[in-house]
């Protein structure tokens, strides 16, 4: 964890280059603890893009973190996901101060999330405010599960998740492959009843999750996102992933 005075932090940029200040606020406890993490969230993943003071906030967050009340663990979780999921989209390089810092931050926040999904409460904290709760189980996905998957999905909500956009490396695509009608493009994935307990099969706990919440958008385009894209053109299989990373890179 790099020192909040530390001269690094000079170099250090977010949309509006105020991360370090607001961090601070969070740190000292100057301030309203909710607008501030709500300030340092927009800071940090405006567009959904990375800035790279993400990965020196995130120790001083996970340390945060762990004295908060659960109320305040999990609103302080729900907003730094998708800061989080840019890192998928925009990987750090191993061997780096930035990494370093950014997998110690991440271990942190892991252990918080996770105590707090198998925790009794989960349940009456998703649902006290359902677009809460789903920002949680998002930021849950990039801090457990899949980071690009996370941000991947983060993309698909300027559609409100009713359009994505494929791409077979044969030079099929299509930008407005709808999302939420049958398809014979794609083989949909059958995701079971999750447990509330196991976080092995990463549709599961998330799919549940967002079920707890209360969630109808997310929740049904599930099948499709985790399912196997069979390319019109060339008959190709390759996971709807795939297909929509190579649009986001290429197109």
């Amino acid at each position: 964890m790099v020192n909040l005075n530390d001269t690094i932090w000079k170099e250090l940029t977010s949309a509006g280059n105020a991360a370090n200040q607001v961090l601070r606020c969070l740190v000292e406890e100057t301030g309203d603890f909710r607008e501030n993490i709500e300030i340092l969230a927009e800071e940090l993943s405006h567009q959904l893009s990375y800035y790279n003071a993400t990965a020196y906030v995130l120790p001083h967050l996970a340390m945060l973190c762990s004295k908060l009340s659960l109320e305040d663990k999990f609103f302080l979780i729900a907003h730094m996901g998708a800061a989080i999921a840019a890192e998928g989209e925009y990987p750090l390089l191993p061997d780096t101060q930035a990494y370093q810092e950014f997998q110690e931050g991440l271990m942190g926040l892991r252990r918080e999330t996770e105590c707090l999904i198998t925790s009794t409460d989960i349940s009456v904290l998703l649902q006290a405010d359902m677009g809460l709760g789903q920002e949680f189980a998002l930021a849950a996905l990039a801090i457990i599960g899949d980071r690009k998957h996370a941000y991947d999905i983060w993309f698909l909500s300027g559609s409100c998740w009713e359009e994505g956009c494929v791409a077979c490396d044969c030079g099929w695509n299509d930008e407005m492959f709808p999302l939420t009608e049958q398809t014979d493009c794609i083989e949909f994935a059958d995701i079971d009843t999750w447990d509330k307990k196991s976080l092995q099969n990463e549709a599961v706990w998330f799919k549940g999750l967002l079920t707890l919440a209360g969630d109808e958008e997310m929740s049904q385009i599930l099948p499709l996102v985790y399912g196997i894209g069979i390319c019109p053109d060339c008959g190709k299989r390759e996971p709807y992933w795939d297909w929509l990373d190579r649009f986001i890179k290429e197109y």
